[in-house]
């Protein structure tokens, strides 16, 4: 038996793993963790005992050069270049690959013959990528195929990344060459702890980690507060670091654990080591209205439409007014979406995102005073304010007291609803200097189809799904549906037919059997109280769903609001 983790660099991977087979003579762990993670992961493996490690791309790579373990890297086959490239066949130009030779090569044959007008671009270095994506941004490309590494900068420069996903065939070719190779390595312990430096001078709690998360000192306010060692457990954490030390200034982010919320700073101390400083810490049954969103990516503005193309000529403009920009449109709209992109256009990823949730904020919990503190210490980035026709005509003065107190360097983006640009007072005609109104999804129905392959495409390398496409007539049955939940509704009937669908196109018979069963008009209705019939599982499982609609299927936001961690919500969404 051949004690095996598969160390999956994306998620899809791994439920790709757990639908297939495995072999009797592997006793098969998976995680999911993409480079200096999986190589965290590994590490902890070969103390732990396993034998032999999965994985696949840069991450297998660096696997390899940190552990005594064997390690197998999971290739891209011909039945995954073909996937992705029937994914993306809806779009017509502006398609690059970017990879390696040993996927370039192939990726090329596949192209000629079946003559898709794919650009190449071998590299020999992921240092390499930045690069190449950034001539062809230039160049005019918008999309580009690679794997997780070439997503991840594509995201960080503005284009629509796509990944290449590895399939069963590959796993299982993987396994094989796993159990041949196996009997050749021999185990060894490689530790690398550090403990120097100590920061018990300092009266709030602060770590100091190495560049691969790992910690080498924690000052005495950090120890003595024991609920704070949770923290160095957390996912966050080596994301925070190695943002940190890639752009060399502070990152702000919110992480959780089974009782708290924290806010943390990450701040840089030199080219290896990262400091993390405790700035906030509530427990999970406290609401708060005020979040920081630390890693802001990039979004695509999706579709065909004249809106669509006005906003993605325009963005830019919105980008650089320092005026406050207000976003109005129905629920479901994009509206996040947008403000999203418009930070990224101004800022990019180095900078926070503050979400401010009207419906939440309170005068007397002085959250107020701390936003304006936090915006001080931030410096530059956005501010989001959502739900403001919730709050009475006290807090909105206060609101536009702390807003004026703002830094030039901080932009203001407003989402509001119709209704809320008709209502009386001095805040929404101040704020709605710039104005964008989003139109919904009803009226511009020639959008459907590229939301629909985007959200697929987005499935696929999220769950493993097999579903790659839908049929045209399919397609034409959704843009007879009004769609009052617009595209928050769309996005979740596409995610439910991925999901229930095993085939690989969804079929006219599977969007009229859900439309019809799934009751979406009424669901959907705004104002429409959760029924309470059945049995309180049922209860709890429409809950559930409704607040993934209201945060857009977030799941990190959507487990916030319901006041449990992220593997809880998970668990339950499978019940």
């Amino acid at each position: 038996m051949v004690k095996t983790l598969l160390i999956a660099p994306y998620q899809g991977l791994a439920e790709t793993v757990k639908k297939i087979g495995i072999p009797e003579d592997f006793q098969l762990d998976v995680t999911v963790a993409n480079l200096e993670e999986g190589v965290k992961a590994a590490k902890s493996a070969e103390k732990q005992g396993y034998e032999l490690i999965i994985s696949r791309g840069g991450t297998a790579t660096m696997i390899q050069d940190n552990v005594s373990i064997p390690v197998v890297h999971i290739d891209i086959t011909g039945y995954d270049m073909l996937r992705v490239f029937t994914l993306l066949r809806g779009i017509k130009n502006g398609v690059a690959l970017v990879g390696y030779a040993n996927i370039s090569r192939g990726a090329a044959t596949i192209c000629n013959i079946l003559e898709y007008d794919v650009k190449m671009v071998t590299i020999n270095s992921r240092r390499e990528v930045r690069g190449h994506l950034i001539n062809l941004k230039e160049q005019g490309y918008s999309v580009v195929i690679g794997d997780v590494i070439t997503v991840q900068v594509a995201e960080q420069v503005g284009l629509r990344g796509v990944l290449i996903t590895s399939g069963r065939e590959a796993v299982m070719e993987a396994l094989e060459e796993g159990r041949r190779v196996y009997n050749f390595f021999k185990r060894v312990n490689n530790q690398l702890y550090y403990y120097q430096e100590t920061f018990n001078s300092i009266p709030v709690p602060v770590i100091l980690l190495n560049k691969d998360g790992e910690l080498i000192e924690k000052n005495l306010t950090f120890e003595q507060e024991s609920g704070n060692l949770h923290i160095i457990d957390s996912p966050y954490i080596p994301r925070l670091v190695r943002k940190v030390l890639q752009n060399q200034t502070n990152q702000w982010e919110e992480i959780e654990d089974e009782n708290y919320f924290y806010e943390i700073l990450g701040f840089p101390v030199s080219e290896t080591r990262v400091g993390i400083m405790v700035q906030g810490k509530r427990p999970r049954t406290e609401a708060k209205s005020v979040h920081v969103i630390g890693s802001p990516g990039h979004l695509p503005i999706i579709g065909e439409s004249d809106q669509a193309g006005n906003i993605r000529e325009n963005i830019g403009r919105y980008a650089q007014s320092s005026a406050p920009l207000c976003i109005v449109g129905e629920t479901g709209t994009g509206k996040y979406t947008i403000a999203q992109r418009v930070h990224f256009e101004r800022f990019g990823q180095q900078s926070p995102i503050v979400m401010v949730e009207g419906f939440r904020l309170k005068e007397q919990n002085g959250e107020l005073d701390q936003l304006a503190n936090k915006m001080m210490s931030i410096k530059e980035g956005t501010v989001i304010l959502k739900g403001m026709e919730s709050i009475n005509s006290q807090l909105y003065k206060k609101l536009q007291v702390v807003i004026n107190a703002f830094p030039e360097s901080i932009k203001v983006i407003v989402l509001a609803r119709p209704e809320a640009e008709r209502i009386e007072n001095d805040f929404y005609k101040k704020i709605s200097a710039d104005s964008l109104h989003l139109i919904p999804l009803r009226e511009r129905k020639e959008d459907i189809s590229s939301f629909v392959e985007y959200f697929l495409a987005e499935f696929h390398a999220e769950d493993g799904n097999e579903t790659i496409g839908m049929k045209t007539e399919a397609m034409e049955y959704l843009k007879d549906y009004d769609w009052p939940g617009n595209i928050t509704e769309l996005k979740k009937i596409v995610r439910e037919l991925s999901m229930t669908t095993s085939a690989h196109y969804i079929e006219l018979s599977h969007v009229k059997e859900l439309m019809e069963t799934y009751r979406v008009e009424e669901s959907t209705r705004p104002g429409n109280a959760l029924s309470l019939e059945g049995t309180l599982n049922d209860i709890e499982q429409r809950v559930i769903k409704q607040v993934l609609e209201d945060e857009n299927h977030n799941q990190s936001r959507a487990a916030k609001r319901l006041g449990i961690n992220r593997s809880t919500l998970w668990r339950k969404l499978k019940e």
